[in-house]
C-alpha cells in the first residue's frame, strides 16, 4: 500500500486511513486521476499530432516541390523528414531545370522519376503511420 503525506503535519498517512494518526486531522481524499487512450496518436516526444493534417502536408506541398512536411510534422526528432525535404527540393528544381531545355529531356525524366517515388515513399510512411490495426 502506498502511503501519502498530512498536508497538516507532514505525517505518512497509509492510503486506508481517513485520519493522520499525528496530528489527527481528516485527511482530504484525491480521486485517482483517470487516464484514457486518445484518439489522436503521438509522435516520438509525446505531443499529439492530428492525422489528417499530416496527410495534407504530406499531399499538398509534394505538389510544389516540398516533401518530408507531413513526416517532419509527425516527428520532428527524426531526420527522415529533412533528408526528404532537402532532397525533393534538389530533384524537383533539378527536374524543373531540365524540363525547360529542349536538349536536357532525358534528364528531366530521370529527375521527376526519383522524384515521384520520393513523393510516394513520404505519402506512404505517413498513411502507414496512420493506420490502427485492431489485435483480437
Amino acid at each position: 500500500m502506498a502511503d501519502r503525506r498530512c498536508p497538516y503535519c507532514g505525517e505518512f498517512v497509509p492510503r486506508t486511513n481517513i485520519t493522520c494518526p499525528k496530528c489527527y486531522r481528516k485527511i482530504p481524499v484525491e480521486p485517482e486521476p483517470v487516464q484514457r487512450e486518445s484518439e489522436q496518436p503521438r509522435n516520438g516526444s509525446g505531443r499529439r499530432y492530428n492525422r489528417i493534417l499530416a496527410i495534407l502536408l504530406s499531399v499538398i506541398p509534394g505538389l510544389f516541390g516540398i516533401l518530408g512536411l507531413g513526416l517532419i510534422y509527425r516527428n520532428p526528432h527524426q531526420k527522415i523528414g529533412y533528408v526528404a525535404l532537402v532532397l525533393g527540393l534538389l530533384f524537383f528544381i533539378a527536374a524543373m531545370g531540365f524540363t525547360i531545355g529542349v536538349l536536357t529531356v532525358f534528364l528531366a525524366v530521370p529527375c521527376w522519376i526519383i522524384y515521384a517515388l520520393g513523393y510516394l515513399g513520404c505519402l506512404v510512411l505517413v498513411l502507414i503511420d496512420n493506420i490502427s490495426f485492431r489485435v483480437f
